[in-house]
Order: C-alpha cells, then sequence, then structure tokens
C-alpha cells in the first residue's frame, strides 16, 4: 500500500539499506514492521523455553501420574485390608435405637485434611487426583469404622469422623497416618494428611453433628502441620500414658474467643497401646450416670470412692 500510495522501489532499497532513511521518505509501515518483529521474537523465546525446559517438566508430571497409580492402587489395598481387619475381629454390638429428634451426646470429632491438594491437583490432573481421593477416602472411612467410629462428613478432600472416645479417635489417627507413611515409602508419592481431634457435647440431628466441638476440631486442624496429628488438652488428658505427646502451647484459633492448649501425638515412635476399656452401661448402674455421658476418666485421676469428674466442656 505504501508502495501504491506514495513509495517506490527505488525509495523502499534505501530504506531497507539505512533504515533511519524512514522518516524522509514517510515510510510509515515501520509501525507495523516493528510490532510483528516483537511478537516474533516473543514467540521465538516461548519455543526455546518449551523445547529447552518443557522435555523435563513433562517428564516429571509422567513420572508423578506414575506414582500417583501406584499410590491410588497401595491406599485401595489398605482399606481393603483394614476392612477385612475390622470384619475379623467383628465384636457383636447393640445399637441403639436412633432418635427421632435433635440429641446432645458427648462425642470425640476427627477432622482429616491433605496437604498441598491444590498443588497435588494441578501437577497430576483431575483425572488421577479423582482415583487418589477415592482411594484415600475409602481408606480413611475403613480405619474410622474398624477403630469404632464413622465419617459423617466429607468437604473437598477433608473428613469429618466422630468416635465414642477420645483414645479410638487418637489411635485411628495414627494408624491413619502409619499407613500414609507407608504409601509414601512404597510410591514416592508425596501425599500427606493432618488431623485435628477434639472431644466434647455436640448436638447430633438426623446423622449430622452440630455445635462448638465440631468448630474446634476443624480450627485444630488448620494450626496442623503436614503429617502431624493435633489434639486439645482434653483428648490428651485422657488417654494419659499410652502415647508421647509434645507441648505446643496455646493457640488463638480463628473464630474462637479462648485460646486453646493443643499437643502434638507423637505417631511415629509411639509404643503399641490399646484403647481404654469403654464405660459400663448406664442401664440399671447406681451411680447416677445419664445416658451418653463421656466415659469415666482413665484409672488412677481420681480415689475410687468417687466418681470420675466429667471432662471440661468445650469453650
Amino acid at each position: 500500500m505504501w508502495l501504491l500510495s506514495q513509495g517506490s522501489i527505488d525509495k523502499l532499497n534505501k530504506v531497507a539499506q539505512d533504515p533511519t532513511l524512514w522518516r524522509t521518505y514517510n515510510f510509515w509501515p515501520v509501525w507495523v514492521v516493528l510490532p510483528l518483529a516483537a511478537v516474533l521474537v516473543v514467540h521465538l523465546g516461548i519455543v526455546l523455553a518449551i523445547n529447552l525446559f518443557g522435555g523435563p517438566a513433562r517428564r516429571r508430571r509422567k513420572a508423578m501420574a506414575r506414582e500417583a497409580r501406584r499410590a491410588a492402587m497401595e491406599l485401595h489395598r489398605q482399606a481393603h485390608e483394614a476392612k477385612a481387619a475390622r470384619r475379623d475381629h467383628r465384636t457383636a454390638r447393640v445399637e441403639p435405637g436412633k432418635s427421632s429428634g435433635p440429641e446432645r451426646k458427648w462425642v470425640t470429632v476427627m477432622f482429616t485434611d491433605i496437604a498441598n491438594s491444590t498443588r497435588l491437583t494441578e501437577d497430576l490432573g483431575d483425572d488421577a487426583w479423582s482415583r487418589i481421593l477415592s482411594a484415600h477416602r475409602e481408606l480413611v472411612r475403613n480405619l474410622f469404622v474398624a477403630h469404632g467410629g464413622e465419617v459423617v462428613g466429607t468437604q473437598g478432600d477433608g473428613c469429618l469422623g466422630r468416635f465414642p472416645t477420645p483414645a479410638e479417635a487418637v489411635l485411628c489417627a495414627v494408624e491413619v497416618q502409619k499407613e500414609l507413611a507407608q504409601t509414601r515409602n512404597d510410591t514416592n508419592f508425596p501425599m500427606q494428611v493432618r488431623i485435628g481431634i477434639h472431644a466434647g457435647e455436640a448436638v447430633e440431628d438426623d446423622g449430622d453433628l452440630v455445635g462448638r466441638v465440631v468448630n474446634v476440631a476443624a480450627r485444630v486442624t488448620t494450626e496442623t502441620k503436614p503429617g502431624e496429628i493435633l489434639v486439645t488438652e482434653p483428648v490428651a488428658d485422657y488417654l494419659g500414658g499410652q502415647l508421647r505427646f509434645e507441648d505446643r502451647g496455646l493457640r488463638d484459633l480463628r473464630g474462637l474467643t479462648q485460646p486453646r492448649h493443643l499437643l502434638a501425638v507423637r505417631w511415629d515412635d509411639e509404643p503399641s497401646a490399646t484403647p481404654p476399656p469403654a464405660p459400663a452401661s448406664t442401664s440399671g448402674s447406681g451411680d447416677g450416670s445419664r445416658p451418653g455421658a463421656p466415659p469415666a476418666a482413665p484409672a488412677g485421676a481420681a480415689h475410687p470412692s468417687t466418681p470420675p469428674p466429667p471432662p471440661a466442656p468445650p469453650s
């Protein structure tokens, strides 16, 4: 268009030999040439970056996908073993009649949350991550049931479980962390879980748990490091000397008016422990305990002639 409107071949040759003459001959196509040249340079840089660095990234993603497949198979295997162990050691239990309305119960609440799940999803993709998450939930659900608990809710990659006693909840959390540690060793898949546990009264309505005990357990989980189990002080007091704890001090938990004393469970070197005996049935007992009351404190916490004090109510 420049040649047709005002230019000539002679002027074009002179501009090509000396670009500084573009003003002299009013060579306005220079404003089109410069942006196109910039685009070509950027495009060349992208191509070089992909060729130089894209290969290792693709290989890393493929390796991660292979590890994820092995981890999913390992988690499924562990879940089936937990289910078989529960079936082999199942004891007869009389299920209490379900209440037709809301009912206050003393429970232990445990939250599990997969650490760095957003990064893992980005590295693996939705399909591979879905397989991992499904296997993980199956493992957690079977371990919950094997320790007398149950899953009452799932959100994202986390699980909410309830247990009748703190001991069963903590020992279940220890087993969850050990199974995941075995998966990491066998498959090199870097999945870790944070676990928070709290005990107190909650309102149960049609299988759902509502109350401060659930909120406190959720906030405790947010304070937990990957691969760690954090419990509140009432839970640690109940276990006594069965497990080792590390003091994490008072923590200001978001949304709660009072700080909470948190302790970390040393699950990597804990001795084999069994939960304390379940509290005696309240039917026909002469101690005046009410149904649904918290289980008795560990032996030695109070004089045998006096009834054990109940755990402190949740703040």
